[in-house]
């Protein structure tokens, strides 16, 4: 579908300023676009929209508590996020059944060829859209302007993942001047790429575990998040142990939980099946 630039521009919408998808949050913006171009899902507009971010470096435990953050609180907004990998991926992966909006950095013939099979997913099931002509390139300045524009339609923002100088940084200096609240994962202390997050938590930023710290903000009910799963006896030992940690090597588990490391392989892929534990590499594990 987007493999070609003649296949991309038969698919294209123009939304003008003025139509009811034109989304209010930008029309009073003295920098706003005249015309947005949009493949896909215009509808996504007109719900209540949040925007979930991070960095390419998005550590996978990050990545995993993510997607479940972005499917759950899809009940209740369409997610926005950009296109890279990392944190914008993990949105999309998360929000694309429920309502995910990708915003473009630059025009449609320069669709990032990297995530393309994804984006081509968002295409049938969510919304690609950008604010630039079909032929406008990626700059540098592209980046910062698609930026503010993401802070601006959200209702908030929630950074998953950031270094001291991620571009989702950006994002949460312009969602700071909007007056928008801004969301961010912990990190341990030192953690390279959780800087940015732990900056913007020492700033004032609400600290986010779970969907439900978000939906509570806004006041929204939060029972249509997940529950979890029925686990074997092992399962709910091992699902324990590692809530006390922020993170256990197996043979910590082995010498915690009294289960033997070949056993324990096989519980722990169990519950990351089920999307309660994510592999860290190095024979680590960590909740979602």
């Amino acid at each position: 579908m987007l493999s070609t630039a003649e296949q991309i521009k038969k698919y294209v919408v123009e939304i003008p300023r003025g139509v009811r998808e034109y989304p209010k949050e930008w029309e009073n913006l003295p920098d706003s676009p005249e015309i947005l171009y949009a493949i896909g899902d215009v509808s996504l507009l007109r719900r209540r929209k949040f925007v979930i971010i991070g960095s390419r470096r998005t550590p996978s435990a990050a990545i995993k508590l993510g997607e479940t953050i972005a499917r759950e609180l899809t009940s209740s907004f369409a997610i926005v996020t950009g296109t890279a990998d990392g944190g914008d991926t993990a949105a999309i992966e998360g929000a694309l059944n429920g309502g995910v909006i990708c915003l473009l950095a630059g025009g449609f013939s320069a669709v990032p060829q990297g995530n393309l099979p994804l984006l081509e997913r968002v295409a049938k099931k969510g919304l690609l859209l950008s604010v630039h002509p079909f032929d406008a390139s990626v700059r540098t300045f592209s980046y910062e302007y698609r930026n503010k524009l993401l802070a601006a339609i959200g209702e908030g923002v929630l950074v998953l993942g950031a270094g001291e100088k991620s571009g989702s940084l950006i994002t949460a200096k312009y969602a700071e001047k909007f007056e928008k609240p801004i969301f961010a994962l912990p990190y341990p202390p030192n953690t390279a790429t959780g800087a940015g997050c732990n900056d913007l938590l020492k700033k004032g930023g609400r600290l986010t575990e779970n969907a439900e710290d978000i939906l509570s903000f806004y006041g929204l009910n939060g029972a249509s998040c997940r529950e979890k799963p029925s686990l074997s006896s092992d399962e709910e030992k091992i699902y324990q142990a590692l809530q006390e940690e922020t993170e256990s090597h197996i043979s910590e588990l082995s010498l915690k939980t009294g289960i033997p490391v070949f056993k324990l392989r096989a519980v722990l892929s169990a519950l990351e099946v089920k999307g309660l534990t994510v592999s860290l590499g190095g024979n680590r594990y960590s909740v979602v």
